[in-house]
């Protein structure tokens, strides 16, 4: 899939510089992070997260349980991958020109 358009957003100095820097720091680019969430974004078919106002620390102790229940969901499940494995799924399916989703 050529990429053969821009997007343009803006925002503060700082909330760009920080972000680019977290993802430089996970082997990725911003734009490449902008990518990787529109492609989750058309295979959830809508958000690929649920927004929320909480931070960790201002949950209920019932909304923790149930976070905590989901993840063990997914190790139960095999929805979970190595650290590898991901960043090599990742590589795989969203090298340029490759227009797989993950």
């Amino acid at each position: 899939m050529a990429m053969d358009t821009t997007l343009q957003i803006r925002m503060s100095s700082e909330l760009k510089a920080q972000v680019e820097e977290l993802y430089h720091s996970l082997g990725t680019s911003f734009a490449e992070a902008v990518r990787i969430f529109a492609q989750q974004s058309l295979r959830e078919g809508g958000m690929p997260f649920r927004p929320t106002l909480k931070t960790w620390d201002e949950l209920t102790a019932q909304e923790i349980s149930a976070k905590l229940l989901s993840s063990e969901a997914d190790l139960t499940e095999g929805r979970v991958y190595s650290q590898e494995a991901l960043d090599r799924r990742m590589k795989e399916r969203f090298t340029v020109g490759n227009a797989a989703t993950v």
